[in-house]
């Protein structure tokens, strides 16, 4: 049981650095719902809003 805790357990802290890099490389995000976009839009596809601001490095 020990080996599926510990294999749990590491899958859970990969998924969290993915999710931490793939953030880091966000490039604008939506003012109106938070969403972080990879591209430039002119509209937020999560909630329509035009609120799309680049971010700064």
């Amino acid at each position: 049981m020990s080996l599926f805790n510990d294999l749990g357990r590491k899958v859970e802290e990969l998924k969290q650095e993915v999710g931490n890099a793939t953030d880091d490389e966000a490039t604008h995000r939506c003012i109106e719902c938070d969403t972080l976009l990879y591209t430039d839009h002119d509209e937020c596809p999560d909630c329509g809003s035009t609120s799309v601001i680049p971010l700064s490095d």
